[in-house]
Order: structure tokens, then sequence, then C-alpha cells
């Protein structure tokens, strides 16, 4: 059974109305307000309240959902839009794998292959141990949770290196945690107790990057900057982990 997670998408946007289509030559069924209508081809829909979308049979199906005049993302799963506070709140329950090279895709620099990977292990941990961040769904497409945009195509380098580390997670005395990381360090990360962080699953410790670069974030676990230099320098995606999560390990999760 694949595993599953649910993401606010366009929160941002605060959309009033948005526009639903099938992608590709994929069929949407659309329920709202007791009513049901089946999308097939280039035919769009505009949402102006709650609903849910689906394949035939409720099953996942791919989408290209747009907040009109603003942005436009493809994604794969199912669709819950609900209104709130005065706006629309549109929610994608999609396969946990999808999330991770989504996020992959978004957060990651030029970045060689094994950076990615190390990435994609990252992302996968804070997906496992921090569900349920909001309240009625597990996570948002922002940074408050993980930058996500949409899936990137299967031949990319995101979307290997997120098949390749199929399953594997960051785990502390055998507990997954939720990995953190931010674009540069520095030179050198925190512990949580020198970010000023209350102590959690993992404590984090200061260790030294290869790069010597500004801080741009909490300085806590993996620096995208020093994990690609690392992989310019020939290091794997396990000594990139191991270097930026000391006293960890990885693990297969379902």
């Amino acid at each position: 059974m694949l595993a599953l997670v649910t993401v606010s998408v366009f929160g941002l946007f605060h959309p009033t109305e948005l526009d639903i289509r099938p992608a590709g030559a994929g069929v949407l069924v659309v329920e709202q307000e007791g009513r049901t209508l089946t999308l097939e081809g280039a035919r769009s829909f505009r949402l102006r309240s709650a609903a849910r979308v689906t394949g035939r049979d409720g099953a996942p199906a791919a989408f290209v959902l747009s907040v009109p005049g603003k942005i436009q993302r493809e994604f794969h799963g199912r669709l819950e839009v609900r209104r709130e506070a005065g706006h629309l709140l549109a929610i994608v329950e999609m396969d946990r794998e999808t999330a991770v090279a989504s996020i992959v895709a978004a957060e990651s620099m030029r970045a060689g292959l094994e950076a990615l990977k190390a990435q994609a292990v990252a992302a996968r941990s804070f997906l496992i141990a921090s569900r349920h961040r909001h309240d009625g769904y597990d996570f948002c497409d922002t940074t408050h949770c993980q930058f996500m945009k949409e899936p990137p195509p299967p031949a990319s380098a995101a979307m290997r290196a997120t098949n390749e580390t199929h399953g594997l997670a960051l785990a502390y005395q055998g507990k997954v945690f939720a990995a953190l990381y931010s674009a540069d360090c520095g030179g050198h990360t925190r512990t949580l107790e020198q970010a000023g962080w209350k102590l959690e699953d993992y404590p984090y410790f200061a260790v030294e990057c290869p790069i010597k670069g500004r801080v741009s974030g909490h300085q806590l676990g993996l620096c995208q900057r020093g994990a690609a230099a690392m992989a310019a320098m020939g290091a794997t995606f396990r000594a990139i982990l191991a270097h930026y999560f000391p006293a960890t390990s990885l693990i297969a999760v379902e």
C-alpha cells in the first residue's frame, strides 16, 4: 500500500476560485454540492466552492490546477477543496514519493546526483516524522513545511534521486526524525541549543562545512551548498548524510 500525504497548495494566494482540468488525456470526476461532473480532454471547470476531484472510481489522477491569472501546476493524486475564512483551501492527497520528488525539484540548487539523493532522504524523513503540521491536513507547499512545486519529469535528476533512495529515511536511536536543512550554513552548522530551539528527537550537532558561504537559514542539519560541494568532490549521499547528521542511521520504511 502506498504511503500518502496531504498537502495544501497555493495557500499564499488565498484563492476565491480555482480552475481544474485533466492532464493529458485523463478523466476527472468532480463532486460538488451534490452534483457529479466528468471532465475529459481539455475541458476545464471553475471551482468556487467546496469540492472533491478524483479519477474514475475515486482513483488518483493527473490534473492541472490553477489560480486564474496567477499560477498553474500539474499534480497527481486526489484533490479536496474546502472553503475557509473567505477563500478556498486546495488540498492534494498524493503518494509520499511523489511529494519527495516535488520537494527535491523545488528545494535543490544546481547539484550533483548524490547531493540530490541526500536531499531526497532528508525530505522524506521530514514527511514521515512531521505529519499533521496543520489542522486537517499534513503539510503546506511553502517553506513553513517544505517548499514544493509540481512533480518533476520522470527522466529528471530529482526523480532519479527519489527513485534511487526509495523508502530510505534518517533515524536517530532507531526512530525516524524530521531532518532539517538550509540553503547555506555559512561554513558551520549549529546545535539546537545554539539555535535557541527546544530539544527534539534529534539533538543536531555542529559540524564544519566545506563551503564558507553566507548564512541563509537556521544552520541546522543539511547544508545544501555544502552537500553540492561534497558531491562534486566525489562523496556519496550516504557520506553526505553521515557528515551533516552524525550518530544517525539510514533505515528502510514502508
